[in-house]
């Protein structure tokens, strides 16, 4: 997890134009806190995560790895499969009024 952490923080702050020093302003850590997250020496705190996502448009996702394909991927694939169980669901009630009326 570190690594997608480190690479993801570090991504961020040259995005910005940012020095760690400055990145660690903006977020209220120290420098020497962004440079060992850079390093995968650190983990962040859901604080400084929660920061970064909101100040900086960040996909929460890039921490753990997971790219918006991936996570669109999978969101499309649990629609599918809740429209398919709906479907299911609509036969048996139709299967069940026909029984009864």
């Amino acid at each position: 997890m570190y690594d997608y952490v480190a690479l993801t923080i570090k991504t961020v702050r040259k995005a910005h134009n940012l020095t760690q020093e400055e990145l660690a302003s903006e977020v209220g850590v120290s420098a020497g806190h962004i440079g060992m997250l850079e390093q995968g020496r650190a983990r962040p705190s859901y604080s400084l995560m929660k920061t970064m996502v909101l100040k900086y448009n960040v996909d929460a996702n890039m921490f753990f790895g997971r790219t918006r394909k991936e996570v669109d991927s999978e969101y499309d694939k649990t629609i599918l499969a809740v429209e398919n169980l709906l479907e299911g669901v609509n036969e048996q009630i139709k299967s069940y009024r026909k029984e009864s009326g």
